[in-house]
């Protein structure tokens, strides 16, 4: 019998999620799983619960919460035998857009059984992830606008949670009227360049800024490389502008844009930055470094996401 974890990370997403996470669990069990299902209510203790899974000799740990709950527990899980899988509930859930599963929405009243389903019934891979200054990530980390903001959003919780990615968005848009960029030393791998940027992003997957902007089609989660993104500038107006091409996908190619691809990238600047992974701010800090992981992390997935997420040599 496959025994499956679920924590759900109550404080994560829309208030109302508990319900259906249940559920999820009992869709689980209908089809013959042992399901445990751990609702702890800090990060310290959800964080101790995919140890204990660990210890348990779970086949995988099911995360009902946001992208932050699934970087969190992706760290734990890394380089273990148990699997990692997402039940959406957040306020992005941006990786569960990037592998294809359902959202919760009022129209989708099942979403989560069907998700939960779709992941036992898919395939697991190995996956790429990131270091930086010494934390694990999946998704992102970045310094600039992004960390910024995150950082400030970071005491709005209870708002964001209530008012989900709606607010989230506005709060951005309002937030970083006060970001004017910072001057940055990039480095990846041999090459080297230097500007005063607005976001230095550093992604292992395609989709960005709460599921709304797509860096590029292509990212593999198996390659042993990550994305960097310079977006140059220091003005409200620029960092419009940037968005906007994000939004249409017309940024790559553009000379305020740079695009590198490498396995360690390191950032400099003359003062500590706001940094981010995942979306959940790190400390400040003049010296970013991040080296990637190759195929750390067992993920489950639906079959449909491989073609798209996976190198054909690691399917």
């Amino acid at each position: 019998m496959r025994r499956i974890w679920v924590l759900h990370n109550p404080l994560s997403g829309r208030p109302n999620s508990a319900a259906k996470v249940e559920q999820g669990v009992e869709a689980l069990a209908r089809r013959g799983l042992s399901v445990r299902l751990e609702r702890p209510t800090a990060m310290e203790p959800f964080r101790r619960a995919a140890r204990a899974a660990i210890a348990a000799q779970a086949d995988a740990v099911l995360v009902a919460g946001g992208d932050g709950s699934v970087g969190a527990i992706a760290a734990e899980l890394a380089g273990s035998p148990v699997a990692l899988g997402v039940l959406p509930v957040g306020t992005a859930n941006v990786w569960a857009k990037e592998i294809g599963l359902l959202p919760l929405a009022w129209d989708h009243a099942q979403a989560l059984e069907q998700d939960a389903l779709s992941l036992l019934e898919g395939q697991t891979r190995l996956a790429d992830m990131g270091r930086c200054n010494g934390h694990l990530f999946l998704l992102w980390a970045g310094a600039g606008l992004d960390a910024f903001i995150m950082e400030r959003l970071n005491t709005q919780r209870w708002i964001a949670r209530h008012l989900g990615l709606l607010y989230n968005t506005a709060a951005a848009f309002v937030m970083a009227y006060q970001w004017r960029g910072a001057d940055m030393r990039v480095v990846v791998g041999e090459r080297e360049v230097s500007g005063h940027y607005l976001l230095a992003a550093i992604s292992n997957i395609n989709w960005y800024g709460g599921g709304l902007l797509n860096f590029r089609h292509g990212a593999r989660l198996d390659d042993g490389q990550m994305d960097v993104w310079l977006f140059e500038g220091g003005t409200y107006a620029e960092a419009l502008a940037h968005a906007a091409r994000l939004f249409r996908g017309q940024h790559e190619g553009h000379p305020g844009v740079t695009h590198l691809t490498g396995d360690r990238v390191d950032i400099y600047t003359s003062r500590p930055q706001a940094i981010q992974i995942d979306g959940e701010p790190l400390a400040r800090a003049d010296h970013m470094s991040v080296q990637v992981i190759p195929q750390i992390l067992r993920v489950l997935l639906p079959s449909k996401s491989l073609d798209k997420l996976f190198s054909p040599e690691g399917r």
